[in-house]
């Protein structure tokens, strides 16, 4: 039966459905079936053929269950699942090793019969429709399936990584031995005897005396017919205290534009326009201000940093075809998985990746997941990988209603997820990048634009391979949406902006994603003070935050980026801020731009979620929209001494919140907001931190109710960010003075 039989919408006996597709009814009669001995496929040797189980948990009436797939041309009669005897159906196949498109046939619980796999969250389309995905590894091959594993940190500061893995012969041939290798920093050593032992069941691995920093290990099992497992990786952390995405404050660097640390690689692009060719910065550059604390300071414990690939020597032309831009910003990709030349190299990113996690930095990849350049060597060798489309945000062609086959340029070929080889191809490639170069996670460009699969098949593939002791990887999203300011969080335009966002996120899918509604209604609001859009409107939208987006969701506010006007110069200069070509926003001579920059910093910092502190932004650098917001960073001894002032209140920002659990919580408790004020609680017991946003520009003097649930009565509370201040709570109140445009962390 052809994949299309998935489109039937009613409930109809199997022979019935059958008849309306014209495919005969049961085994005999399905075309070109080959069924035999329990699932096994004619045409195939018996020694290539793996066992895989297919399990559905039934519930409510007793139906009949079928698996339909493309091992069998999707007869919905010719593989029966069986019951256990406790409600779980079964069914055993015997398939060579592939991935196939399948789902199930459910007949009998009254609802619609066709349906996904629940157990199964992969994904994979046949013939345009969307599938269960069936992978079948090579059962000639040994496994090793992780049992155990943990890395840990004594009081000494010794750190231990500890594994047990159990050995599956699936051929019947026993463990004859097992090796492995440790990445130190950015070097593998082979692991010793004593480090790698085998079992009657299987491996250990027991590697003592590690420093603090990240760990991989790198096991393999051979089989005493010579047959070598697939690698297992075991990738730890040994540091201080346990590190959560919720709660990081993410760093985002633009490679070329962050700092010159070897112009011996710097790129040219001769007829680039002003701002949109090649400056210099690389991955050097970024190790060296590691190395000198330029982002440690900050209290930053994670980068996202724009994409590696190697990108087209020529300039093209830029939305509005006339000016030209090179490929300087990473996004479009004309190699699979080298790393630029122009930004280091390969030993250029081991290495400013090994300096990042000797800090305790995490490294997040900006991996593009839509497109390709042109000059991609897939397209030409796999032109059916890819889509056509009409130009994204031209005449009938929508970047939302059209988001899945418009092209962002001409040149920017579209990648057709629904194309299962295109799809195992890019999926290769991205766990190619984080296991050669040690990578913590992604950040998925333009997810809105793919196919709900490729989000999802990602994220399987990304969990079982570098999530197998525990350490959780990063799954960040750009979903863009806008805020309609004329509705609630749940009404008008923000359903589908919400939900948008919403809808990748989840289990199986992304850990969170860019919080584009609270930009717009939140951080865009610290710039002016427009009635009616003070600290009540920012803390209304603030708490919509929390729940509007799916339980568990690591959401990242943010002031800017590299796809925003400066939040500096949209304040100081509107009516240049959202220039580009020329006619560029100047630099503030006054402090009020700095000032209003610095509350809504104050805001953000004290935000659950991993929020995004974009470069050049901690000491308020100005630009339009892009490329003008992504001018060359500018070292601290460049800075002009309001720059250099900003640098250093945001920096303790930063640090305050790395410091302060609190910070970091998701517990948020209103105490006093008004149009100028917002204190708030944020976290609980011995991590409360009170939060405390003068907007107007005069001094206040305020009482803030102070619940007894929130803080004992004498409770002390001393301000983070200016250490000489401790309030104390005195008959459930206190009473603080809050200068013009100030913030305060009291602990």
């Amino acid at each position: 039966m052809s994949a299309r039989a998935l489109r039937v919408t009613q409930v109809f006996v199997a022979c019935a459905l059958l008849a309306v597709f014209a495919t005969g009814c049961g085994d005999d009669d399905a075309p070109d079936a080959g069924i035999v001995d329990g699932g096994r496929r004619d045409g195939a040797p018996s020694d290539l053929l793996c066992e895989v189980e297919v399990v559905y948990r039934a519930s409510g009436s007793t139906p009949r269950v079928f698996v339909a797939g493309s091992f069998n041309a999707f007869s919905m009669s010719a593989d029966p699942l069986f019951d256990d005897g406790t409600g779980s159906y079964r069914r055993t196949l015997l398939l060579a090793p592939g991935l196939y498109a399948y789902k199930l046939y459910v007949d009998g619980d009254g609802r619609e019969p066709w349906r996904f796999d629940p157990g199964n969250a992969y994904r994979v389309y046949a013939d345009g429709l969307e599938n269960s995905g069936l992978r079948v590894e090579d059962c000639s091959r040994p496994a090793l399936v992780v049992t155990s594993a943990a890395g840990t940190r004594d009081a000494a500061r010794a750190g231990r990584l500890d594994a047990v893995l159990a050995y599956d012969a699936r051929r019947g041939a026993a463990l004859a031995s097992a090796s492995g290798e440790l990445r130190v920093s950015a070097t593998w050593r082979a692991l010793t005897a004593s480090e790698l032992t085998t079992t009657p069941s299987g491996v250990e691995v027991h590697v003592a005396g590690l420093a603090d920093g990240k760990y991989t290990a790198r096991v393999t099992a051979t089989s005493t017919s010579g047959a070598v497992s697939e690698s297992v990786l075991l990738p730890i952390w040994i540091e201080p205290a346990q590190f959560s995405w919720d709660g990081a404050l993410l760093y985002m660097i633009m490679a070329d534009r962050y700092r010159n640390g070897d112009t011996a690689n710097d790129g040219t692009s001769p007829d680039a326009s002003p701002g949109a060719g090649w400056a210099g910065g690389d991955l050097q550059g970024i190790t060296a201000a590691l190395e000198d604390g330029s982002i440690t300071d900050l209290g930053a414990t994670a980068l996202w940093i724009s994409p590696f690939n190697t990108n087209p020597t020529n300039t093209y032309l830029a939305a509005d075809d006339f000016h030209r831009v090179a490929g300087y910003h990473g996004y479009w990709p004309t190699s699979a998985r080298d790393v630029d030349a122009r930004l280091g190299g390969p030993d250029a990113l081991r290495a400013m990746v090994a300096a990042a996690h000797a800090r305790g930095v995490r490294v997040l990849m900006d991996f593009v997941v839509n497109h390709v350049h042109e000059d991609h060597p897939y397209v030409s060798a796999h032109p059916d990988w890819f889509s056509a489309g009409c130009v994204c945000g031209t005449d009938g062609c929508d970047w939302t209603a059209r988001r899945l086959d418009c092209l962002f340029r001409p040149y920017m070929p579209d990648v057709n997820w629904r194309v299962p080889a295109a799809q195992e191809q890019f999926l290769a490639d991205s766990l190619a990048w984080m296991e050669e170069y040690d990578l913590d996670g992604f950040r998925v460009d333009a997810v809105k634009h793919v196919d709900e699969s490729a989000v999802t098949n990602l994220a399987v593939r990304v969990r079982e391979r570098f999530e197998t002791a525990g350490t959780p990887v990063f799954l960040m999203g750009e979903t863009a949406m806008g805020w309609d300011s004329s509705a609630g969080p749940s009404e008008g335009g923000n359903v589908e902006n919400y939900d948008t966002i919403s809808r990748y996120i989840g289990a199986n899918a992304l850990d969170g994603q860019f919080d584009f509604p609270l930009y717009y209604a939140g951080a865009l609001q610290f710039l002016r003070d427009d009635a009616g859009r003070g600290m009540l409107h920012v803390d209304y939208w603030t708490r919509a935050s929390q729940w509007r987006y799916p339980a568990g969701a690591i959401m990242t506010p943010y002031l800017g980026s590299h796809d925003t006007s400066r939040f500096l110069s949209l304040q100081s200069d509107p009516g240049r801020a959202t220039n580009q070509w020329d006619n560029f926003p100047a630099t503030p001579t006054s402090s009020e731009p700095y000032d209003r920059m610095y509350l809504a910093f104050g805001w953000l910092l004290s935000l659950p979620g991993a929020p995004l502190l974009y470069y050049g932004d901690e000491h308020g650098e100005p630009g339009g929209a892009d490329p003008d917001n992504r001018r060359v960073m500018r070292l601290p001894a460049e800075l002009s001494p309001l720059e250099g002032a900003q640098r250093m209140r945001v920096s303790a920002l930063g640090r305050a919140r790395a410091a302060l659990p609190g910070l970091r919580s998701h517990a948020y408790r209103a105490l006093l907001v008004t149009d100028d004020l917002w204190i708030v609680a944020r976290g609980e017991g011995a991590d409360l931190v009170i939060v405390a946003l003068n907007r107007g520009a005069s001094a206040q003097t305020t009482t803030v109710p102070i619940p007894r649930d929130v803080a004992d009565e004498g409770r002390a509370l001393t301000d983070a960010l200016d250490t000489a201040t401790t309030l104390t709570v005195r008959r459930a109140a206190l009473s603080m003075a809050l200068g013009g445009r100030s913030v305060r962390y009291l602990h």
